[in-house]
């Protein structure tokens, strides 16, 4: 299938109770087909050799809440116990899969580090002993900070409260003083985003690049450092692709225009010349096509 190079997650990983089991039992709605529901150690086996007949290559979890339930699982709040995320990560990697959550609150970030997470999504706590642990272990951080951003100024059109709005501004602030501290510190980022939402939709993706630059302060070559190379090395395949070099599959976007002038280019398609994948032109063109010779019948 024609597309571009993924690596593939499945259903989610979070404790009862915790911030993605939000329907009350008593409505017998059921989150089977979003997340496993975990109580315990053999819970969180059981749902990652599920995954595992699924075919998925990563495994996301839930060990801290959100900003998005701020009554009772906010962004200060574990949602998973170390043991269950020990469990999940010793039994993924004995599959040869990798593990990911979504980890704000500082003690999720710590607990995550020392279960051997392989990346660690948002990181927006993180104290002085959370970023040593990042560093010690060398493991990515995707901050995902533009969700926050398109919250706190497009929420209350779809109907966000004062309170969980608030409660996003603390994590954009928290947030991206976590990313400048990493980067600064010689650990890695990557470039992602919570996407699919009215005030957040699919096909904004370029925004989260943007917003690195203009308000988180990186430079646009750092930025496109993280969601390139970084990003490969996240999918474990930097020996592939992810930089310019001999040997490596040839995955180029060409643009009109000076990117590390102006990083806000990749917002507009009008911009996009030419999409290579593998060395191959997959959309647009990178010359002119040569005029149709038409025969002149004699």
């Amino acid at each position: 299938i024609a597309g571009p190079r993924l690596a593939t997650s499945g259903r989610e990983i979070c404790s009862a109770g915790g911030l993605m089991d939000w329907n009350p039992e008593f409505r017998k709605i059921g989150m089977e087909g979003l997340v496993f529901i975990i109580n315990g150690v053999e819970d969180a086996r059981k749902a990652v050799r599920a995954l595992v007949k699924d075919g998925i290559e990563w495994v996301k979890t839930y060990p801290t809440g959100d900003a998005a339930s701020p009554d009772l699982n906010d962004h200060h709040t574990l949602c998973m116990t170390f043991e269950e995320m020990n469990a999940v990560v010793a039994t993924a990697h004995n599959h040869k899969l990798k593990v990911t959550g979504h980890c704000r609150a500082t003690q999720g970030i710590k607990n995550a580090l020392r279960a051997g997470y392989d990346t660690i999504e948002h990181g927006t706590f993180m104290d002085d002993e959370a970023l040593d642990l990042l560093l010690e272990r060398d493991v990515p951080c995707i901050p995902a900070l533009y969700f926050e951003k398109a919250s706190i100024e497009r929420g209350p059109e779809f109907g966000l409260p004062q309170q969980v709005i608030n409660g996003h501004q603390e994590t954009l602030d928290g947030g991206a003083e976590s990313a400048r501290r990493i980067l600064r510190a010689g650990g890695r980022l990557g470039m992602g985003g919570d996407y699919g939402f009215g005030w957040n939709p699919h096909g904004d993706y370029a925004k989260e690049l943007t917003f690195f630059v203009k308000h988180v302060g990186l430079t646009p070559l750092e930025v496109i450092t993280c969601a390139t190379k970084t990003g490969a090395e996240i999918m474990g395949r930097g020996h592939e692709f992810g930089t310019l070099e001999p040997g490596k599959l040839a995955d180029v976007l060409v643009v009109d225009g000076d990117v590390m002038a102006d990083i806000a280019l990749l917002e507009d398609r009008k911009k996009f010349i030419a999409v290579m994948q593998g060395g191959v032109i997959k959309a647009g063109q990178l010359a002119k096509p040569f005029p149709t010779v038409v025969k002149r019948e004699k």
